[in-house]
């Protein structure tokens, strides 16, 4: 059985970097529209029942082979894909099971994004140019110089300032998780950068908006996530690492089930709506999936990638792509104009210098699944 949705853990270290992310200070690339969403939205409340792929316009027998392939990939813990709304297939590595939750690392950012959109909607946050500074109260620490100039947006865009070493750095990251308060270490460290004019990858920085969440909303950031997201898609499952504050870690702490997990990325293709319910506003999820800053990022098989707010962007096999992407190989593939969404999820720890290699070859695993996948 998977755990309980209100077990909390604690900061967990080792190797929990992004994989080829690098820092940029390219100018924000220009605004591009998703493609139009074509159909009623399902209801994501329910849980999934499995579809054939051929009812879907899935070549059924192209699909299989691509699960087949699916445990010859070293690392790949479970999958599942879901066309036009409906589940067509999922996997689990033995003894992996539908029930079990499974830490989704980085996917957590993108998670992130959507409670925002949510806050700012529902008034818990003023809006994307409101001041991180404004938010703070106690028992956080306030701020102070450069740090008053940093606001939602710029936390969302992986731009806020902080110098910050991540990229190719597992102890950039370890170091903050082991830190005695994360928070207090990450504002103790310098602005290099005036906040929006420099993209650099940041965990820490996106923590802040759970800690925001977590002074500005009724019962702090773990109920409002089960009221206005995860409960309403029918989410009951999920862990939730906290920080020595006892703030969930907004930049890598979610363990969700790989089923659960899909239907958030579906979530993003309906823009924001799961039946007649609106969850999140379609605005936010159109502008999620913008690109704010260009080729920051990416792996081989995407090549370069975008950013939006807390999603990477870019190409799979010649159609559009929202990715969230967590380390080691968690991943949501929203492909909008294939109607297609495709999850995995993978063994992350103790990886180090294998992290690469391991996301690379999961990816194209993900690739492999598009050419089953017949003309929308």
């Amino acid at each position: 059985m998977g755990l309980a949705r209100h077990r909390a853990r604690t900061f967990r270290g080792a190797g929990l970097l992004l994989a080829l992310a690098v820092g940029c200070s390219a100018p924000p690339a220009p605004a591009t529209s998703p493609p139009p969403f074509q159909r009623d939205p399902v209801d994501l409340s329910q849980e999934w029942e499995l579809t054939s792929p051929d009812e879907v316009g899935v070549d059924a027998a192209a699909l299989a082979r691509a699960l087949t392939d699916a445990s010859a990939i070293s690392g790949l813990e479970s999958a599942a894909v879901v066309r036009r709304g409906r589940l067509i297939a999922e996997w689990y590595r033995d003894p992996g099971t539908p029930d079990a939750v499974r830490a989704v690392r980085s996917v957590t950012k993108s998670v992130m994004s959507l409670l925002v959109g949510i806050a700012i909607e529902r008034g818990v946050l003023e809006g994307t140019s409101e001041h991180l500074a404004s938010v703070f109260r106690p028992p956080l620490p306030a701020l102070s110089g450069t740090q008053e100039q940093i606001t939602l947006e710029h936390l969302l865009t992986m731009s806020s300032g902080f110098e910050w070493n991540e990229a190719g750095n597992v102890a950039g990251y370890n170091d903050w998780v082991l830190a005695p308060d994360q928070i207090a270490y990450l504002l103790a460290q310098p602005i290099t950068s005036a906040p929006g004019t420099r993209w650099n990858y940041d965990s820490a920085a996106v923590h802040l908006l759970s800690a925001a969440l977590e002074v500005s909303s009724d019962g702090g950031t773990e109920a409002f996530a089960d009221e206005v997201l995860l409960g309403p898609l029918g989410i009951h499952q999920r862990a939730w690492e906290h920080d020595n504050r006892g703030i969930p870690n907004g930049g890598a702490g979610l363990s969700l089930r790989t089923r659960d997990l899909a239907k958030l990325g579906e979530l993003v293709l309906q823009r924001g709506r799961s039946g007649t319910a609106q969850i999140v506003p379609a605005e936010w999820v159109d502008a999620s999936i913008t690109p704010s800053w260009a080729a920051v990022g990416g792996l081989p098989v995407t090549g370069t990638l975008d950013y939006g707010r807390l999603w990477w962007l870019g190409q799979l096999d010649g159609n559009a792509l929202a990715l969230g992407w967590g380390y080691g190989g968690q991943l949501v593939a929203v492909l909008p104009a294939l109607d297609l969404v495709v999850v995995t999820t993978a063994r992350w720890q103790g990886l180090g210098a294998g992290a690469p290699a391991q996301t690379d070859a999961i990816a194209r695993w993900v690739a492999g699944v598009l050419p089953a996948v017949k003309a929308r």
